[in-house]
């Protein structure tokens, strides 16, 4: 009503904070991407290091092996995100109205890490990732490790776009002992310890994929049949549905979820910033939105959160791509 207190800045900064920190609690973007690394530039140079040596019998003089490095460049890209809100609604406390809208801000601020890896994800396959290679490729070779294989077909299917409860199983364990059997640059298992992995697929595959993740009982091609991803306790798996992999009708990736490395890289030059005046008339960057001579010509405050970011592939061997084929 008139006469009320208007909302303040920092309110609404606590606001968007709030929402921000429980979307990114909520989010499983951290199973599969590294924490956000805070860079100060316009890029970073990752020196991809190579993996420590295996022990083995002391024989003579002590054994020091150097680590492999390989550069990868990591350029960030500026974006932004603003929206206008009437004047009215400040002055007289439409604490609801506002609520939403900035809560719907810092959600749009954290999906859009999604969005990057999201694209990422669907371009593995032709893109490149530090070691040259596509990131979803058939001849990756480190060091000692031979050639391996992230970029798997699972064939015999009954239907390559549908297939049954059964052969979801099949084709997800098929990508899990995948996953397992990576060496690292000196020929050692890296991944053998692995035991929770996360599967990422389009919406079309998603109720076979959680009939085989969570069903005590499938359909397989005789008939029901006990459900060996259940019944076992070796492995953890989530299943991760999503529009964004729409361009998938026989395709979908797992990914391992433990250890140090992971799938892809987030960094941030700048940080997620609070909502606040868009410095358009030279009141400074958090200006007081009432006051500012944009809010008394238009009648309107400017909210705005913008920030310098990047996604990049990061280690290969935590990831498979697997094609299903008739």
């Amino acid at each position: 009503m008139a006469g009320a207190n208007p909302i303040t800045e920092r309110a609404v900064f606590g606001m968007f904070y709030e929402r921000l920190m429980q979307a990114v609690a909520q989010s499983w973007l951290d199973q599969i991407c590294t924490p956000v690394f805070r860079s100060d530039q316009d890029s970073e140079d990752y020196a991809w290091l190579g993996q420590v040596p295996q022990m083995a019998e002391l024989i003579g003089s002590r054994k020091f092996t150097q680590l492999r490095q390989v550069p990868w460049t990591v350029t960030n890209t500026p974006y932004q995100a603003g929206l206008s809100i009437p004047l009215k609604h400040i002055l007289y406390d439409k604490t609801d109205q506002v609520m939403i809208r900035v809560n719907e801000l810092a959600e749009r601020s954290t999906s859009h890490w999604w969005s990057l890896v999201a694209a990422l994800i669907v371009a593995g396959a032709a893109s490149a990732c530090y070691d040259g290679q596509y990131f979803f490729d058939t001849d990756h070779s480190e060091g000692d490790s031979g050639t391996q294989d992230n970029d798997i077909t699972v064939s015999g299917l009954s239907s390559a776009t549908a297939p049954t409860s059964a052969e979801m199983v099949t084709a997800i364990l098929t990508a899990v002992n995948q996953i397992l059997a990576f060496k690292d640059d000196k020929g050692e298992y890296v991944n053998e310890n692995m035991t929770d992995f996360l599967v990422m697929l389009p919406l079309s595959l998603s109720t076979q994929a959680m009939s085989a993740a969570q069903a005590q009982f499938i359909q397989g091609s005789g008939g029901a049949v006990t459900n060996i991803l259940v019944q076992q306790d070796r492995y953890s798996l989530r299943i991760a549905p999503s529009p964004r992999l729409s361009s998938w009708t026989d395709k979908f990736a797992v990914f391992a979820t433990q250890g140090m490395q992971k799938p892809f890289i987030r960094q941030q030059r700048v940080p997620n910033q609070a909502p606040g005046w868009f410095d358009a008339d030279g009141l400074g960057y958090w200006s007081l939105w009432t006051e500012s001579e944009h809010a008394k010509i238009n009648n309107e405050v400017l909210v705005n959160v913008e920030s310098e970011r990047a996604a990049a592939y990061g280690d290969w061997k935590k990831a498979c791509l697997v094609t299903l084929s008739t």
